[in-house]
């Protein structure tokens, strides 16, 4: 349906609303539209559950669309690597052991000095929780649109 749908270049944005069974949406890194064979799988694709008022309970607010955006400018999740490795290359993110359900504030699930960032869009913390993107997080989108998308 994306090559039939489509519109634009690696600028564009492309949304895309469905029932997204299992998945509450999802989005391909940046680095896609640099492949001819692959470059028309770009665009996000949500949920129509999830957006303000679906019908999807504790993710009906719409950042599920904030989130995969996130992804969509080259963010990984919170959690990736859990409590070892890379995390999500992100210096000012807290190491994160698995994602998060509901909204635990406090919780500290690598036992490190930062407690896990539930507040952020690329967690899986319910909508309510979510309130920000961190500055490294905001430093990669903006590289990521540079590097991928401004050209077009």
């Amino acid at each position: 349906m994306k090559s039939a749908l489509k519109k634009g270049d690696s600028t564009d944005l492309n949304p895309y609303l469905t029932s997204a069974s299992f998945y509450l949406g999802w989005a391909y890194y940046p680095s896609i539209t640099s492949s001819q064979q692959y470059g028309v799988l770009d665009g996000v694709v949500i949920d129509s559950g999830s957006i303000p008022d679906g019908y999807i309970k504790n993710y009906n607010l719409g950042f599920t669309a904030t989130h995969e955006v996130g992804h969509w400018l080259g963010l990984a999740h919170t959690f990736e690597q859990g409590c070892q490795g890379h995390g999500d290359y992100i210096d000012d993110t807290a190491a994160q052991a698995a994602p998060t359900e509901g909204c635990p504030i406090g919780r500290d699930s690598c036992r490190e000095t930062r407690i896990d960032p539930i507040h952020n869009y690329m967690d899986y913390s319910y909508d309510s929780c979510y309130t920000e993107f961190t500055p490294g997080q905001a430093q990669r989108m903006g590289d990521a649109w540079l590097l991928y998308r401004a050209a077009g």
